[in-house]
């Protein structure tokens, strides 16, 4: 190797390892995604959410269900079933639907405050798909993950 090539090489290696640096420092320090900061992609009521992957549930999922790149947030007001935690310690809100048995599960991200059965209450979470057992047709929900509450 002629020490002109040598010099070259050692260029190259050299430029890799800064664009490899700026890409690794920009990536560590790159804002994480707010829920609280996202425009809703659709703003809907907790029985027309359910309805719409009642009825088409392929389209449903394409609508509202995002992926790790392309992240959706959906906004769903209904009124408050059922308050609990789950077994992180979580809180857990369920909100009615059309149909008897089934409900929008939200699982907040941050501290619930005073949140009461039978009031109106609206959402803001991701969609990560409608759980529906098809062998013993029983409802199913509509998941709603990372929620925070919107309006109460």
């Amino acid at each position: 190797m002629t020490p002109k090539s040598k010099k070259i090489a050692l260029l190259c290696m050299l430029a890799i390892s800064v664009i490899g640096a700026i890409t690794a420092y920009k990536l560590y320090n790159k804002e994480h995604f707010s829920i609280e900061k996202a425009k809703p992609v659709a703003e809907l009521s907790a029985t027309s959410l359910h309805q719409t992957f009642v009825q088409d549930s392929l389209n449903a999922k394409n609508k509202f269900v995002g992926d790790e790149i392309n992240q959706k947030v959906i906004k769903v007001d209904g009124e408050v079933a059922q308050v609990a935690k789950d077994q992180q310690g979580s809180t857990v809100v369920l909100l009615k639907t059309s149909n008897e048995g089934a409900f929008i599960n939200c699982t907040l991200e941050a501290k619930a405050g005073n949140i009461t059965i039978g009031n109106a209450i609206t959402i803001k979470g991701m969609c990560t798909g409608y759980n529906y057992d098809t062998d013993m047709s029983i409802p199913g929900d509509v998941i709603l993950t990372r929620c925070l509450i919107a309006k109460n």
